[in-house]
Parts: C-alpha cells; sequence; structure tokens
C-alpha cells in the first residue's frame, strides 16, 4: 500500500481512492479507515458505482480487467470530468490489448501514474496470504506467480515428486521478471525470502482432525460467513443480536486464535480481571452477566467490555459444540491417527471405534 497511497502524499493535498472488489478485500485486509485518511485519502469509493466528481486527483487501484478499465476510461470520456487527474495502480500485468486501448484513448491525457504493482491477493492475516484460487493447480500461472513477484529474494523449493512441474512454472516465471529487472531482490531495502511449494501429501492426516485452537474450532462449528461472528447478547434483560467481524483489528482475537481452547477462557478471564483492576471497576466477578453489569454501570468502557464479552460468547459456543459431539469424535479421530489410544493400547479394530461415533450422527 505504501507504494500506491505513501508515494503520492503530499502535505496539504488530499485525494481519492478508488477501487474494485478484490482491491477492496486487499486494503480491508491491511488497513484502517483512519490509517488511509493520514495518508491524504479523503474518500474511498467502488469504480463501478455511481459517483459524484470532485475537484481531486483520484488513486486508482483496480485490477487490469476490460470492466474495470471501461469503467475508468468512462471517468474521463464525459462532458464534466470525474476528476482532476488520475493516479493508476493495476494489480497485476495488463494485458498488451487494455493497455493499448488505454493509452490511445482520452484518458491517457489525465493519467499522470500508470503502475503495475502485483500484489492481486488478501493478506488474511499477517504474515499470511490468500490467492482466492479454485484448485491447487487450476490458474497456476496467475495467482501464485502474482505472490513470486512480490518475492525480493527469489529462492524456491519444492517437496514431492507432483509438485515440480508447479514449481518450475513458478521458477521459469520468477527468472523472467528477474531478466527484465537484474536488481530484482537486491538493495538495503529488500528482505530476503523464500517461496516454499508444499504438498497437502506431506501430512495426509492433520486435515482430517478436528484442531482444538481458538480460531480453529470456532471457524470449523460456529456458523461463521466472511469472518463474522454473530451472537446474542443480554444486557439489563434486554436481548440483542451482535455481529463482530474477526479480523487483525480485534487485538484480543489476535492474541487468542492460536490458542488451545483449554486456555482461552482462562486467557481472557485473567485479561478482564487486569482491565478491571487497572480501571478500578472494583472487585467482582468476570462472567458474561458480570461483564454486562460493568457495561452498564461503566458505559464509557463499552467497547473495551464487548471485545472480552464477544470471546467470551464464542469460547462458550464452541465448548457447546465441542461437548455436544465432538469430543467423542475427536478422540476417536486421534485414537485413529496415532494408531494407539490414550494408554498406549494398539487399536486392533478400526471399526469397532468408528461405528458408535457414525450411529450417533
Amino acid at each position: 500500500m505504501r507504494e500506491v497511497i505513501h508515494s503520492l502524499k503530499k502535505e496539504g493535498d488530499w485525494k481519492v481512492l478508488i477501487v474494485d472488489k478484490l482491491s477492496m478485500r486487499m486494503i480491508s485486509a491491511c488497513c484502517r479507515m483512519h490509517e488511509i485518511m493520514s495518508e491524504g485519502i479523503t474518500l474511498v469509493e467502488d469504480v463501478s458505482k455511481k459517483r459524484e466528481p470532485l475537484p481531486l486527483e483520484a488513486i486508482y487501484l483496480l485490477q487490469p480487467t476490460r470492466e474495470s478499465v471501461q469503467l475508468l476510461m468512462a471517468d474521463f470520456s464525459g462532458v464534466r470530468m470525474q476528476y482532476r487527474a488520475a493516479h493508476v495502480f493495476f494489480t497485476e500485468a495488463c494485458p498488451d490489448d487494455l493497455f493499448s486501448e488505454l493509452c490511445k484513448s482520452p484518458t491517457s491525457k489525465f493519467i499522470k501514474t500508470l503502475k503495475e504493482i502485483n500484489i492481486a491477493f488478501p493478506a488474511v492475516r499477517e504474515p499470511g496470504w490468500q490467492s482466492a484460487a479454485p484448485g491447487p493447480h487450476r490458474r497456476a500461472d496467475r495467482h501464485p506467480l502474482r505472490l513470486a513477484r512480490r518475492i525480493s529474494h527469489y529462492s524456491l523449493r519444492a517437496f514431492n515428486e507432483t509438485n515440480h512441474q508447479f514449481a518450475n512454472a513458478i521458477n521459469f516465471k520468477l527468472e523472467q521478471y528477474k531478466a527484465d529487472d537484474p536488481s530484482m531482490g537486491e538493495g538495503p531495502q529488500k528482505d530476503r525470502s523464500l517461496l516454499i511449494v508444499l504438498d497437502r501429501g506431506a501430512d495426509p492426516v492433520t486435515p482430517l482432525l478436528h484442531e482444538l485452537t481458538f480460531q480453529a474450532m470456532a471457524y470449523d462449528l460456529i456458523p461463521i460467513e466472511n469472518d463474522v461472528y454473530k451472537y446474542v447478547s443480554t444486557t439489563a434483560g434486554d436481548e440483542r443480536e451482535r455481529e463482530v467481524v474477526l479480523d487483525e483489528r480485534d487485538d484480543l482475537w489476535v492474541e487468542l486464535r492460536h490458542l488451545h481452547i483449554a486456555v482461552v477462557g482462562q486467557n481472557v478471564t485473567a485479561k478482564l480481571k487486569q482491565f478491571s483492576d487497572s480501571k478500578r471497576m472494583g472487585a467482582g466477578g468476570t462472567g458474561v452477566r458480570d461483564l454486562a453489569q460493568m457495561m452498564k454501570k461503566m458505559p464509557q468502557y463499552q467497547k473495551e467490555l464487548s471485545a472480552y464479552s464477544t470471546h467470551f460468547h464464542l469460547a462458550e459456543d464452541c465448548m457447546r459444540a465441542y461437548t455436544g459431539r465432538v469430543d467423542k469424535l475427536c478422540k476417536v479421530e486421534q485414537d485413529l491417527a496415532m494408531g494407539c489410544d490414550a494408554d498406549g493400547e494398539k487399536v486392533r479394530d478400526h471399526m469397532r471405534a468408528i461405528v458408535p461415533i457414525l450411529l450417533d450422527a
């Protein structure tokens, strides 16, 4: 994002940021609105929606698709221009025909910046990313290679013979980039990176087991869609459905999500007590009902207390689903994966362990 927004920042000069669906996801994953505004962006708008003309320069962060390019050109083809000028950043390499069409159009007179930045993937969490590719090998020449282009020092490893063709395709593309830009991966500002292509076949058992860390349980057992967790909160007898986004902006979620579910509740309780003591809220319990009372008495801390309440509810929902049937299933999964039970006795009759679980489904 520094290449897109920070590079164009000028003191006292405000700009508009125009995005499409993918770039909006990319920005939402790594930036907060106040951070964008601090870089001189006064407004973020969708390129596909009708917008009011503004006497400002606009930064376009778009996928190089025909639809997006046509919408860009439409902004500068009418009697009244949508913006004073355009700084265009494509999320990946622009096809030659679209690039030629854009350069020959009247819009080219208004373009001050035109760059390809190769970041067409959302960072779902630090330091993770997601290609959103429909399969492990389909469109292999696009999604992973966008990431490969961002690697400052290219070095590639592939495990398992079935991955060599895929790994070689990435390596071939990296060599092309290096040939076009010999300075790729060099310079004091570059961090050394390593791209590892690993087939799931290296560990086929783990995906079949229920993982008991907080995030894994929540997404596996609770109906969470688009990272939105819904629960019913009761305050002073008033029941209300709440929606919370579980992402990098939730500091408590980031801290708890990879912990085992057995210690999540203890951690939330300890942090709530620490917060209560620091704000001199007085002695009291640290359960869901106690939280509701705290929010009623001290509404100025509602944001912080709501975060604790959210993760109390989420942990309780996870444990409720776990003790319902998953606990029995996990025991059988572990025995089958290890080949022996908790006492170290070898599992001789697998079906004897599996059938009761299937009958209870």
